[in-house]
C-alpha cells in the first residue's frame, strides 16, 4: 500500500506537469495515468482535484518510469512555461516584490493544495521558505523536495528576470552522489542531512520587485483565486477525498470502492467506516458526483454516448436508467436535470 500522504487533495493540473514531463520523454501518459488508477481526460477538467496519495503514486511511477537520476530538479524546469500559469502564480507575478508573492503564495496555499506543505521562517536579515510533504519516503521524498525548493528559486529568478541566489538551501536527505546539477542551479552553498528541507533568502533579495508588478492585475488575480478556494470543500473530508479520487478515475470506469480505497491508501472497510461517520456512503457519493457531471455535460450539448463514457457507465442504457431514477426523464443532449426534480 502507498504512503498515505497528507490529508486532501491537490490541484490537478500540478500532476499534468508530471505527466509532460514523462511525454516528453517518450513515455505513454495515458499508460502512466491508469498506473497510479487516474484518468488522464478527468485530469484535465478545470478545476480537478486528486487525492494526495494518488498524487504520490504518480509521482513515484514517474520516476521509476523516467529513471532520471535528477527527475525532481528536471521536473522543476518546467516551472518556468508561461502556457502552465494559473491565476495564483499570475497573482505571484503581479506582487510588488518577492516578498510579497511568499506571502501570497503562503496565504493561498491550498489553492495548489490543501494542508500546510509551506512555511515562512523569519531569519535575522531574511526569511527561510520551508517545505514538507509528508506521506513522501525514500528516493521519491528526496526529488519532490529537491522539485519543491528549485520551483521557488526558479520563479522567483523567472518572475523578477534578476538571477538571485539564495543565501542556502538545506535538504534532509543525505548528499547524492552527484551534486553538479544542484550546484549549478542553486549556485549557494548546500546543505545536506539537515532538520529541514528550506531554501533562505536575505533581505536583499526579498525585495527585488517583480517585473510585472501592477496593482490592478493583482486585485483582479486576487479575487480569482479567492473564487477558487470559496468553492472548495470547508475541510479535507473523507467523502471529498472520495469524490476527488472517484472524479479522477471515473472515465475509465475505476470507481469502485476497492479501487477507490487504494488510491486514498487506506482499506475498503476503513473509507466505509469514515464515509459513515459523515452521514453518507460511497454509492451516494459516487451518484450525486455522476448527476452533477451529466447535468454539466449535457448543458455543454455533449453526445449522450460520450456522456456515458465519462460517467463511466457501461453504454447509454445504463445511463439512461440512472438519469430517469434521478429526474424521472428521459436524457437529450443539451438538457440536464431539473433541481427540483423527484428521485424515485
Amino acid at each position: 500500500m502507498p504512503s498515505a500522504g497528507p490529508h486532501g487533495t491537490l490541484a490537478a493540473r500540478l500532476l499534468l506537469r508530471v505527466v509532460a514531463f514523462c511525454r516528453a520523454r517518450g513515455h505513454d501518459p495515458v499508460a502512466l495515468c491508469r498506473s497510479a488508477a487516474l484518468d488522464l481526460e478527468a485530469l484535465q477538467a478545470p478545476e480537478a482535484r486528486v487525492p494526495y496519495a494518488s498524487a504520490i503514486r504518480l509521482g513515484e511511477q514517474a520516476l521509476a518510469l523516467t529513471n532520471d537520476p535528477e527527475f525532481g530538479l528536471h521536473l522543476a524546469e518546467d516551472v518556468r512555461d508561461a502556457q502552465g500559469f494559473d491565476a495564483g502564480v499570475l497573482l505571484l507575478m503581479a506582487s510588488p516584490t518577492v516578498r510579497a508573492a511568499f506571502d501570497q503564495m503562503l496565504k493561498n496555499q491550498r489553492y495548489w493544495g490543501d494542508g500546510d506543505r509551506s512555511r515562512l521562517v523569519p531569519l535575522r536579515d531574511g526569511v527561510a521558505v520551508r517545505y514538507l510533504l509528508p506521506g513522501t519516503t525514500g528516493e521519491y521524498a528526496r526529488h519532490a523536495h529537491e522539485c519543491a525548493l528549485a520551483e521557488v528559486l526558479i520563479g522567483v529568478r523567472t518572475l523578477t528576470g534578476e538571477r538571485l541566489s539564495p543565501r542556502v538551501v538545506r535538504f534532509r536527505h543525505a548528499r547524492p552522489a552527484s551534486t553538479r546539477a544542484h550546484e549549478q542551479l542553486f549556485d549557494c552553498p548546500l546543505e545536506f542531512g539537515a532538520a529541514h528541507d528550506e531554501i533562505v533568502f536575505d533581505d536583499a533579495a526579498l525585495d527585488t520587485p517583480m517585473k510585472h508588478a501592477n496593482e490592478a492585475f493583482f486585485a483582479v488575480f486576487s479575487r480569482q483565486v479567492e473564487q477558487a478556494l470559496a468553492r472548495l470543500p470547508k475541510s479535507a473530508s473523507a467523502s471529498a477525498n472520495v469524490r476527488a479520487a472517484v472524479h479522477a478515475a471515473l472515465v475509465g470506469g475505476h470507481c469502485t470502492l476497492a479501487t477507490t480505497a487504494r488510491a486514498l491508501a487506506t482499506t475498503p472497510r476503513t473509507l466505509q467506516r469514515r464515509l459513515e461517520d459523515e452521514g453518507t456512503s460511497f454509492g451516494e457519493v459516487v451518484d450525486a458526483l455522476r448527476r452533477e457531471l451529466a447535468t454539466s455535460y449535457l448543458d455543454h450539448g455533449l453526445p449522450l454516448a460520450e456522456v456515458a463514457s465519462r460517467l463511466g457507465y457501461a453504454d447509454t442504457t445504463a445511463f439512461h436508467r440512472a438519469f430517469r431514477r434521478w429526474t424521472g426523464s428521459s436524457p437529450r443532449k443539451g438538457t440536464s436535470p431539473t433541481p427540483d426534480a423527484t428521485e424515485s
